[in-house]
């Protein structure tokens, strides 16, 4: 104990002796003005205020020496980078990360101690080491990187938000097999930890277009086996720190701040537990749903499978959905297990299965979350600022919203709108048809979350997935929604059927036709290509898909989508509002397969377009 501090008293003397001698030739010049005490602070790392330096050189002073230096210097705090960043942040009128020398000059100038021109001069030209006329100050000093390089998506929004770091840069290839021969993914988060929108994407694009060179440190080899910080010396006015850190952990903190995790260790590993069925099909959740749901929560370490994550995730397509998920669905069948869930590869969607292989549709999902939301005690202290679903995903979430007075938000698809709203704080609880469900604890859809939020409820009514499901269908009515994709049609094809539809859905006579299909009909209410203004911003997304919409509430969707080469994507949203409580059990397919093709024959012709 007493070599440590001895070193931790001679560290800081170093320091107060190199700062010293970095305005001075020796240790034993004194210090004459209180110009001179604030260089040598603010070579220390130092940011003292007028008030603080009138303390330390009272009127009458003459001079100071380098102890005297000491003792002030322990007084000042370091200048913390976070405020730093505050104050050149209120410098840059523009918000795009620079300084320019005109707003530079402008501040030093005009305000407190001025500055003459030529002295502003100097400082622009020392600090504006790659010569383009602005100071860079958001430049990058630090890396936070999940120990092993693997950390989900959801995680990473966590860890942004949590240590406020600029962005993140998250290397994926989704749910897409991964490596040489296969996809794979940039993607960028800005510091509210959700994906960047348009607006800085198309800048990066642009920039990307004039680099005219970059520079690599090929010598700098990190550990990213070994959590802790790792310090390096690069070519920038300050040290380059990578730092590696438990990913499972700090997004494991979060989840206990948000759920209640002794009522879900009683449902886990109580008594009267439950026996459930995690896949999590060799993605990057695959930690956490071990860290979490077994070790922490008590469910058996079998009960999660497929949890080592894989680059080529074991030769399987880790799609949390009936067909790439069939393992589970056909173990969950046997009725061994009272709850089943899939994750894709990078964790951020999931897919709820009950006893006997029992089916939850996404749309119905995030419905019966939002119904059942102050079963998550994080939404008891937060309360519920709104809900809202992207344009496809089925009305069922709008009947919620509509019987427990929420707002209701209907939005492209895309999370960085849901992400907008959120930020507002106008959102809380949001979902999209294609098995991704979130809440606005992150920036993110979250699929572990979207699991522990169903088991939560389960928890609290301590009933089965499928009694839970009906009993929510009796209530609110149930939306049958289905979805079909045709993909690498005829580019031309595809869009002259689209084409086609949009003329007639813009035919005033079309309005008010009926369709019938057995016994129900459907009455056309409003029909258009969706469009939507953002709330927060005023931002207009035009042309996001035809919606033909009928007096029910029942809606047929379509989607047109890469048009290149490669041909084009038609996708086809059928979403049938039934409140009848003798037909709410039907199969979505059957409900829906004769309407669809009296649709297609009614509107579709006389044009034929085939598709397979």
């Amino acid at each position: 104990q007493h070599l440590s501090w001895r070193s931790e008293k001679e560290r800081f003397y170093m320091k107060c002796r190199a700062a010293y001698l970095s305005v001075f030739r020796s240790s034993l010049v004194n210090m004459t003005s209180k110009d001179q005490l604030c260089t040598v602070l603010q070579q220390a790392g130092r940011n003292p205020s007028q008030k603080a330096l009138d303390i330390y050189w009272p009127p009458g002073t003459k001079k100071l020496n380098f102890d005297d230096f000491c003792e002030i210097l322990k007084k000042e705090k370091p200048a913390e980078p976070d405020q730093l960043m505050r104050i050149f942040k209120k410098f840059d009128v523009n918000c795009d990360g620079y300084i320019s020398h005109e707003e530079l000059s402008r501040i030093l100038t005009s305000s407190g101690e001025k500055m003459s021109p030529k002295e502003v001069d100097e400082i622009f030209s020392l600090a504006d080491v790659n010569k383009d006329g602005k100071l860079d100050y958001a430049e990058i000093g630090r890396l936070v990187i999940g120990q092993n390089g693997i950390m989900s998506t959801p995680a990473v929004s966590c860890v942004i938000r949590k240590i406020k770091a600029v962005g993140g840069i998250i290397l994926t290839a989704s749910h897409n097999p991964g490596g040489p021969n296969g996809d794979f993914g940039i993607k960028f988060n800005i510091s509210s930890g959700g994906p960047a929108p348009e607006g800085i994407t198309d800048k990066i694009f642009q920039i990307s277009k004039s680099l005219q060179e970059y520079h690599i440190c090929p010598e700098l080899k990190v550990d990213l086996s070994t959590i802790g910080k790792q310090t390096f010396e690069v070519a920038t006015f300050k040290p380059f720190t990578v730092e590696i850190v438990d990913s499972v952990e700090s997004y494991a903190e979060m989840l206990r701040d948000i759920f209640d995790f002794v009522a879900l260790k009683e449902l886990l590993s109580g008594p009267n537990h439950i026996s459930v069925r995690l896949d999590a099909m060799h993605g990057v959740v695959g930690p956490y749903v071990k860290k979490i749901v077994c070790e922490e929560l008590g469910s058996p370490a079998n009960s999660a499978v497929n949890c080592v994550p894989s680059e080529d995730f074991g030769g399987h397509h880790p799609d949390p959905n009936l067909t790439y998920a069939a393992d589970l669905v056909n173990t969950m069948k046997g009725g061994e297990y009272d709850f089943g869930a899939a994750f894709d590869g990078d964790g951020d969607r999931n897919m709820v299965l009950g006893k006997h292989g029992f089916f939850v549709n996404p749309s119905d999902s995030v419905a019966v979350i939002g119904a059942n939301i102050t079963s998550i005690p994080y939404f008891q202290k937060t309360g519920v600022k709104g809900l809202a679903r992207s344009m496809p995903t089925s009305g069922a979430l709008d009947n919620v919203a509509k019987a427990l007075k929420m707002p209701l938000y209907e939005t492209p698809t895309g999370w960085k709108f849901f992400g907008n709203l959120m930020d507002a704080g106008k959102l809380s609880l949001c979902g999209e048809e294609s098995f991704g469900t979130g809440s606005d604890h992150i920036r993110e859809k979250d699929g572990l979350w979207a699991v522990l939020a169903w088991l939560s409820i389960l928890a609290t009514r301590k009933q089965s997935v499928e009694d839970i499901m009906k009993d929510h269908w009796q209530k609110f009515g149930r939306n049958f929604f289905t979805r079909y994709d045709y993909e690498e049609v005829d580019s031309d094809a595809a869009n002259k059927m689209i084409d086609h539809l949009q003329t007639t859905m813009s035919d005033k006579a079309f309005v008010g036709q009926k369709f019938s299909s057995g016994d129900k009909t459907y009455q056309v209410e409003k029909a258009d290509n969706f469009e939507y203004t953002d709330p927060v911003d005023g931002s207009v997304s035009k042309g996001q898909g035809l919606r033909i919409i009928f007096s029910d509430g029942s809606r047929i969707i379509f989607r047109l989508s890469g048009t290149g080469s490669a041909g084009a994507t038609i996708r086809l949203y059928i979403d049938s509002y039934e409140k009848d409580p003798q037909k709410i059990y039907q199969d979505p397919q059957v409900n829906w397969s004769k309407v669809t093709l009296f649709f297609f024959h009614k509107i579709c012709s006389p044009t034929t377009y085939t598709f397979t």
